[in-house]
């Protein structure tokens, strides 16, 4: 009985322990999956109404607050990329309104409110339809006036700085600075000598004009534009024969006065001599983007106003003197001319 008592006591009892253990973590798992995934769903609910609720006080829907963000395009979006930089479509001015919108402007310019007179006259040409080629020829009239007398006057306008001169300054220093012609300052201050400026003198005049020039020779025409708007148009004359050759251009250079090559061996033909056909500036062009790199080609003035509003030229787009000297005076180099057929 003792060597039995003592296997008793060393052998393993066979009783179902294992088993009633497992049970027991089984049981714990499965009141976790219940009651936790209950609470976790409650508490999900209760942060979403929290959200709806915050959204709704904020004036948006929360639906449309969870859709992708359209103000910036996708890296590899081109076709979003194109829609967001196309400028917004400009409503057509009924018929009805046009007169209104004349008398309007009209008002404003008597009164002296030449800037607004100049974006209401504006507004009528780029959104009324039915104008008819007096009407259109007579709001381009006014507006190119009136802008040549704001851009040409110490008038405090939209895109013009207030300049106070200090020791040391010079009118091409500060026409550089600001990319505004020497000329463009001294016609908008009344000043005759670029040499001779006062410390302490205030100056106005245009802060980095966004001048650009197109030119049409089926029309013979070249429109002068101000931050993408109509600012004059003026009668030109173009190459014979469609010598003109279409494309995009840089004003490379700025000459006044200037000597003619004439391109068949003989020497340049200065300033003045009557041979020089070139008029009084001249304003060197530069192929830009894909159009084919041409020289010799420019705009300049003319002493035969007769040739004008025609295709007359050896390929350059001539202008009259005056005119060209008004354009010469507005735009800085590197401004951006489109010739087109």
């Amino acid at each position: 009985m003792y060597n039995q008592d003592l296997s008793d006591l060393y052998t393993v009892k066979r009783t179902p322990w294992l088993l009633a253990a497992a049970g027991v973590i089984l049981a714990l798992v499965v009141a976790f999956l219940i009651f936790g995934g209950r609470d976790e769903k409650d508490r999900s609910k209760e942060e979403t109404d929290v959200v709806e609720a915050a959204d709704s006080a904020d004036g948006y829907d929360a639906a449309e607050s969870a859709q992708p963000v359209v103000d910036e395009p996708a890296a590899d979006t081109e076709a979003t990329s194109e829609k967001l930089s196309r400028p917004a479509v400009v409503p057509p001015m009924p018929a009805e309104e046009v007169k209104k919108a004349f008398n309007e402007a009209e008002n404003l310019e008597n009164s002296g409110q030449l800037e607004s007179a100049v974006k209401k006259y504006t507004d009528i040409l780029e959104r009324a339809s039915n104008l008819g080629k007096a009407e259109i020829k007579r709001l381009e009239d006014k507006i190119g006036k009136l802008n040549v007398e704001l851009l040409t006057t110490p008038r405090l306008t939209s895109g013009k700085t207030e300049y106070v001169i200090e020791y040391g300054d010079s009118l091409s220093a500060i026409a550089s600075k600001y990319n505004c012609p020497v000329d463009l300052i001294m016609k908008s201050n009344n000043i005759s000598d670029p040499l001779r400026i006062r410390p302490g003198n205030r100056l106005v005049f245009p802060d980095h004009p966004e001048f650009s020039i197109e030119v049409s020779k089926g029309a013979n025409t070249l429109v002068l534009k101000l931050g993408g708007r109509f600012f004059k148009r003026y009668t030109v004359g173009t190459g014979a024969y469609g010598k003109t050759p279409v494309g995009t251009y840089r004003v490379s250079d700025k000459v006044k006065e200037p000597a003619w090559w004439p391109g068949d061996g003989r020497n340049a033909i200065p300033y003045g001599d009557p041979e020089n056909i070139l008029g009084t500036r001249w304003l060197a062009l530069e192929a830009t983007g894909e159009t084919p790199r041409v020289s010799g080609y420019g705009i300049h003035g003319t002493w035969d106003d007769s040739s004008l509003g025609k295709q007359s030229s050896a390929g350059c787009v001539r202008m009259n003197n005056g005119d060209v000297e008004e354009l010469f005076m507005f735009v800085p180099r590197g401004v951006s001319v489109r010739i087109t057929e």
